[in-house]
């Protein structure tokens, strides 16, 4: 029987035919096997990949004008960068009439003249400007997915060691922005309202880490005077905080969503670490309007553990030697007051928490109120 050679010669000469001999019969093998079909069994092997069947790959199938209209109609448009180009046609060529900001609203701009492009999303901005936007960059998702993506990569920005300070100003800006919009209502505004105190947190953070100074930096110190009302100034330390009383008061105004706990977390991680020194009313004032009002509102919330320890370790650090308290005769009222305002919450709070803290508190009155 002859078989046909499955590929043809890539050049005349001993290596081809030999290439050829193989794909024959065992018997054709045999006949012609010496040195030379070692060498020519040798070839075939190294070479044998450049005749291998060719990959196809299949090219990825365009979605019709119609399909991308429908999908962008039905999504909204998340910008998780900073400095997004806002070109005038769909061509990175063309103008670009200006650059987004992080989380800029934009919207899709079902009026535009441009037939729909798979690289490009026609977008219209809240003030009316019209333009291209590649669609790679930004993400598009479903109205219900919005909030959680731009929180999600707003969050993932503010924590980056790799984003300037600048670049988390804006973002913390925007967020504020948003949440004051009245778009978002109920749970979803306390989690915004929230998320924006912790970016604000973080980006007053690093401003104090690195000692920036907004006296010599006029655009730190106008960002500093949009947030001033959620700002505390200590002019002991010279640094910024986060008022806590601006998550208190979103939990007063919220009292039982979802994000409370988170919210009532925030807070309590947002109080000013002072130095009280051997001041006692200073130190349970602390310890009160922190952790144990935490423990106090939240009984079964996440950080109950966590804070139960911390406000019992501080306790005991009080109170393990009664006749070293600080309760000098007399005994000034704020000590007193704090003593009894401390007493009340760990009488209403629970069972376990309650049989942890308040033995410790009632030591702090028998020594100071006698």
């Amino acid at each position: 029987m002859n078989f046909r050679p499955l590929l043809k010669p890539f050049r005349r000469g001993v290596v081809s035919s030999y290439i050829i001999l193989f794909m024959r019969p065992k018997s054709a093998v045999c006949i012609r096997f010496g040195f030379s079909s070692y060498f020519a069994i040798l070839m075939f092997f190294m070479v044998g990949p450049v005749f291998s069947t060719p990959t196809l790959v299949e090219k990825q199938k365009q979605a019709k004008p119609s399909e991308l209209v429908k999908r962008d109609s039905n999504s909204l448009i998340v910008i998780p960068v900073i400095g997004l180009n806002l070109h005038l046609f769909a061509d990175v060529k063309s103008d670009v009439l200006r650059k987004l900001k992080f989380g800029e609203p934009v919207s899709f701009d079902k009026d535009s003249l441009e037939s729909p492009k798979e690289d490009w999303i026609p977008v219209k901005l809240e003030d009316g400007l019209s333009g291209f936007i590649k669609r790679s960059i930004v993400r598009s998702v479903p109205p219900k997915q919005y909030l959680p993506t731009l929180l999600f990569e707003a969050e993932r920005m503010i924590l980056s060691k790799d984003v300037d300070f600048l670049a988390k100003q804006e973002i913390t800006d925007t967020i504020f922005q948003i949440s004051g919009s009245g778009k978002f209502t109920g749970d979803d505004f306390i989690f915004l309202r929230a998320k924006a105190g912790f970016f604000l947190k973080k980006t007053v953070d690093l401003m104090n880490t690195k000692g920036i100074k907004p006296d010599n930096d006029p655009a730190t110190l106008e960002f500093l005077k949009r947030h001033q009302t959620q700002l505390l100034y200590d002019y002991t330390s010279g640094k910024y905080y986060v008022d806590s009383n601006y998550f208190w008061k979103l939990l007063e105004s919220y009292p039982k969503t979802k994000h409370s706990d988170y919210a009532g977390y925030l807070a309590t991680e947002s109080m000013p670490n002072v130095d009280c020194g051997a001041d006692l009313r200073c130190r349970l004032e602390e310890l009160r309007k922190g952790k144990l009002r935490y423990i106090y509102l939240f009984p079964t919330g996440n950080y109950i553990n966590l804070y139960t320890k911390d406000l019992v370790s501080s306790l005991q650090s009080m109170t393990k030697d009664p006749d070293s308290i600080p309760c000098f005769t007399p005994v000034g009222e704020g000590i007193k007051s704090e003593i009894n305002q401390m007493i009340r919450y760990a009488s209403e709070i629970g069972p376990r928490e309650k049989k942890q803290i308040l033995p410790h508190l009632q030591i702090l009155k028998k020594e100071c109120f006698r």
